[in-house]
Parts: structure tokens; sequence; C-alpha cells
């Protein structure tokens, strides 16, 4: 499987069990939720291996969790199309 970036037009299904990746928390697994009254991010991911939220700005890489092994960290932290700002 491939990282897919949360800033592409590939998003998750709301509900949708992944694993994820960002620089400074290193890759888990988890659920990704839709919370569109969230004032900070409407894109959410529940950790599942131990208590933790954190949004795509966090965690900008994703890939479906479909029972394989935990994946090695992607190549480049950050996805092209991340908003560096």
């Amino acid at each position: 499987m491939e990282w897919i970036s949360f800033f592409g037009p590939r998003r998750p299904i709301n509900g949708q069990k992944v694993y994820y990746f960002g620089e400074y928390i290193g890759v888990w697994q988890g659920r990704y939720e839709i919370h569109k009254d969230d004032p900070v991010s409407e894109h959410i991911l529940i950790c599942e291996e131990s208590p933790g939220i954190v949004d795509r700005m966090d965690a900008p890489w994703w890939m479906p969790y479909e029972g394989q092994p935990k994946p090695k960290r992607p190549e480049n932290d950050y996805p092209k199309d991340y908003p560096h700002g």
C-alpha cells in the first residue's frame, strides 16, 4: 500500500480504519472521522492503539487499514501539497 496525502483529492470514508503518519507522532492505526462543526479542523484521526486525537495537519499522510502489518513511515515527512505556512 502507498501513503496518500490528506491534502490531495482522495480522503478516507467517515469512520474508516486507517494508518496515519505525522513527522512528530510517527505511524499509528486509528479511525478517520469528519467533524464539520470543529472550529479548527473537520478531519480528525482517533487513535485505536492508545488515547489520542490528531488532525490532518499533525498527520498529513494516511492509508487504508485492511489488517496489514504497520507500515514503515513514508519517504517524505510532508506531501508536496501540504500547506506550509
